[in-house]
């Protein structure tokens, strides 16, 4: 099954690779203990958040076990460099800064497990196990603003680019996992995700009017001087779907102490249907108002298909004494993929835009009674490359889409750690545990409002602080 479903993913089906890339990202998400050691769990195993990662992993659980988890989250976006209203930074004949703006805390619904283990004999288990977790909760808001002196600083212009992006994504595993002798573990996971994206944004670029110029600008402009669209644009996106993939695992214990793992991960095929909606009022100086007064309305949908590529797990763990310790490794081969509409190669998409990229992971577990504190990191290469850019004009669907959101994910980093309790068992072996993680992560990436007065490329990270908290029984 694993090698039909390698061959059956070879091609990627979108509208863009930044519509694509939008489902592939996936944030540190799953159980507190395995958030609070940076996800590097994969060879240890016993908890329900590796079931994607490592199937094998499951089938170390030698109790069934059931758990839930829910995290309080707040975001914020950064520009480099920073600059608000009072303070602006120059780069030659531009001036710009950004709103640092900061969400309302949310609350999210991120992980419930369950675990059925049975003794098949010679301390042998054969494990079944379930698990929903939420692998992306993005809700970015970002308002960018600019001004660009041209004709040697006798003209100014002034540009404005706002957007608000939200992009969830859950899956639904199904896991079975077997354990030969407590040495060596298989398993293998069916996932089955739906996927909600949604994006608003406007921009705007003009010659200000002299009324509307600020007060340092209005030197250089007449008194007559009225304001002109340059380029104006309204723009919804929104998609769902739903998708599915398969991964399979092993984990070898050479000697007490010491776990290796390997495993493989098919693509994700998502099924996807996009709608967009655009407002053109101006494009390069061309006013499109009707005599009303109103701009022309563009709305498509289409339904189109999206395999992300597949990977590999390497992980090691190592248990010394009361202290646990967990390495990660995984690769993603990007620059496989391809994009093609209907039976028609885009090659302005797909592998020309991404590029292979790892994930590394670490994390350490110390055990003090019946308590255990966690610290991990979790780091994630860019999956563009520098060449990267939005194409509109290879497909009928995108002919006349005025994307000019150009948001091309860099790297990722998490830095956590985590606290836990596990009470002693009692006569029949049953135990509560409670655990909370805090982490911090930082997603960098890139936007180029697409209407270049100069190629002016602008980094800016988006944060996420959370708290989460877990809840389990063990019997």
């Amino acid at each position: 099954m694993l090698l039909i479903s390698l061959s059956s993913f070879a091609a990627v089906s979108a509208q863009t690779s930044f519509d694509a890339a939008k489902l592939y990202e996936e944030e540190l998400n799953g159980t507190a203990r395995y958030v609070g050691m940076g996800g590097a769990m994969s060879a240890l195993g016993s908890d329900a958040s590796v079931i994607s990662h490592n199937p094998a992993g499951i089938g170390t659980y030698r109790n069934s076990d059931f758990n839930a988890s829910i995290s309080f989250f707040g975001t914020s976006n950064t520009i480099d460099q920073l600059y608000d209203a009072s303070h602006r930074g120059q780069s030659g004949y531009v001036t710009y800064y950004s709103n640092n703006t900061k969400s309302d805390l949310g609350v999210g619904f991120d992980n419930i497990s369950f675990i059925l283990s049975g003794n098949e004999g010679d301390d042998s288990y054969l494990n079944f196990g379930f698990s929903y977790r939420k692998l992306q909760n993005m809700d970015r808001y970002m308002d960018y603003y600019d001004k660009f002196y041209v004709d040697n600083g006798n003209d100014v212009r002034y540009r404005e680019y706002i957007d608000h992006q939200r992009n969830k994504v859950n899956s639904f595993d199904f896991n079975l996992s077997y354990n030969f002798s407590d040495v060596f573990y298989l398993g293998w996971t069916v996932g089955i995700l739906s996927t909600d994206t949604w994006s608003e944004g406007d921009y705007y670029d003009y010659l200000p009017s002299y009324e509307k110029a600020e007060p340092e600008d209005r030197g250089i402009l007449s008194p007559t001087a009225g304001w002109i669209d340059t380029t104006s644009v309204d723009k919804m996106n929104t998609a769902e779907g739903s998708g599915w993939n398969m991964a399979v695992g092993m984990i070898f214990r050479p000697v007490p102490g010491l776990r290796l793992g390997l495993a493989v991960k098919t693509p994700t095929m998502f099924k996807q249907r996009l709608d967009y909606v655009d407002y053109l009022y101006a494009y390069r100086g061309e006013s499109f108002l009707d005599g009303n007064g109103n701009p022309p309305r563009e709305e498509r949908s289409v339904d189109y298909k999206f395999s992300s590529p597949w990977s590999i797990n390497l992980s090691a763990g190592l248990t010394v004494g009361k202290t646990a310790f967990g390495i990660e490794y995984e690769q993603h081969y990007t620059q496989r993929s391809s994009i093609s509409i209907g039976n028609t190669k885009v090659n302005s998409q797909g592998a020309i835009d991404y590029q292979d990229f790892s994930t590394f992971k670490m994390g350490v577990e110390q055990n003090v009674g019946n308590f255990s504190i966690r610290a991990g990191y979790n780091y994630t290469q860019p999956m563009f490359n520098d060449r990267s850019g939005v194409y509109l004009t290879d497909t009928e669907f995108n002919d006349g889409r005025m994307d000019f959101q150009l948001d091309r994910p860099g790297k990722r980093k998490y830095y956590t750690c985590g606290l836990g309790y596990c009470s002693a068992p009692d006569s029949d072996g049953t135990q509560f545990y409670f655990d909370m993680a805090y982490v911090h992560g930082v997603r960098s990436s890139v936007f180029n409002p697409g209407e270049y007065i100069e190629d002016f490329d602008v980094n800016y990270n988006y944060k996420t602080d959370k708290v989460l908290f877990t809840v389990g029984w063990n019997f």
